[in-house]
């Protein structure tokens, strides 16, 4: 007989579908290989592929659910802040300085992050969030001054 044909003998006996029985047998009632062949009426390679088949062995339950958790955590932070900030009105609009500059680039960072992680990266807007993370970059390191000592060190290595 083949896979498909224990699996008509065995859905007709328990009158239930085998990701049903599988589920009580290896998540509800944890048996192993051997006692869960047995029960079944199977041979233990036949349990064991229906088992590795409906991901209810014990690393790929715990491996599913630690995925979903990093799931969970990855929706939690792409609704966490990312589209309050982007609902928030802005307060430097008639102005042309770089505060100003700063906030619309945040602003536009946050869209192309919520863009970029709700479409995972395969939208063509998300391709522009990389010159915005480095454009909010290039105004840190100028409030900070690094970019006035990175033109000194330039221009005098240059002129020497």
């Amino acid at each position: 007989m083949r896979y498909t044909q224990y699996k008509g003998v065995v859905e007709r006996e328990y009158k239930k579908s085998l990701r049903k029985i599988m589920y009580e047998l290896c998540v509800l009632e944890g048996l192993d290989s051997v006692n869960g062949a047995l029960r079944l009426g199977v041979a233990k390679t036949i349990f064991e592929y229906w088992r590795h088949f409906y991901r209810y062995d014990d690393h790929q339950r715990l491996f599913d659910q630690k995925v979903q958790e990093l799931d969970k955590m990855h929706f939690l932070y792409v609704n966490e802040e990312k589209k309050e900030s982007l609902q928030q009105t802005l307060l430097h609009t008639g102005e042309a300085d770089l505060s100003g500059f700063k906030e619309q680039v945040e602003k536009m960072t946050a869209y192309y992050r919520q863009v970029h992680t709700e479409s995972n990266g395969l939208a063509v807007e998300a391709s522009n969030l990389t010159l915005f993370e480095f454009v909010e970059e290039l105004i840190q390191r100028y409030e900070k001054g690094e970019l006035l000592e990175e033109i000194t060190n330039k221009s005098s290595k240059r002129g020497s």
